[in-house]
């Protein structure tokens, strides 16, 4: 007869709810408009994407060293600027997500520079 501990059928529950959650995390995804493309911005761990939902040949996605430079323009707008391509003008609905994803996306440009060096 094979018998198992409330302590051991604790930690096989606890595994299996780690590996579900990180089978289940995805990338924040956030509403944006770029001028009169409607589309979803995306902070992947290596690389901010662009993914146009009215004209699939505005995505782009940019690893976060090929972003040349990233600013706020006004109140909910943020604008990234790629060594090569087109710049890209992000419109929020929302400042303080606008601020927000401003400073993350900032934070990893950093670290993408440094991991460079």
């Amino acid at each position: 007869m094979f018998s198992i501990t409330r302590t051991a059928v604790l930690a096989l529950m606890a595994g299996a709810l780690t590996m579900a959650m990180a089978q289940t995390a995805v990338d924040p995804v956030y509403e944006v408009r770029n001028g009169d493309q409607k589309g979803q911005l995306m902070l992947k761990q290596d690389e901010l994407a662009f993914e146009s939902l009215t004209d699939g040949k505005r995505s782009r996605n940019w690893k976060y060293s090929e972003i040349r430079t990233f600013e706020k323009k006004g109140r909910k707008e943020l604008r990234g600027s790629p060594f090569r391509g087109d710049r890209y003008d992000f419109q929020f609905d929302d400042r303080k997500l606008a601020d927000r994803i401003f400073k993350e996306v900032s934070q990893r440009i950093v670290q993408a520079r440094q991991m460079k060096k």
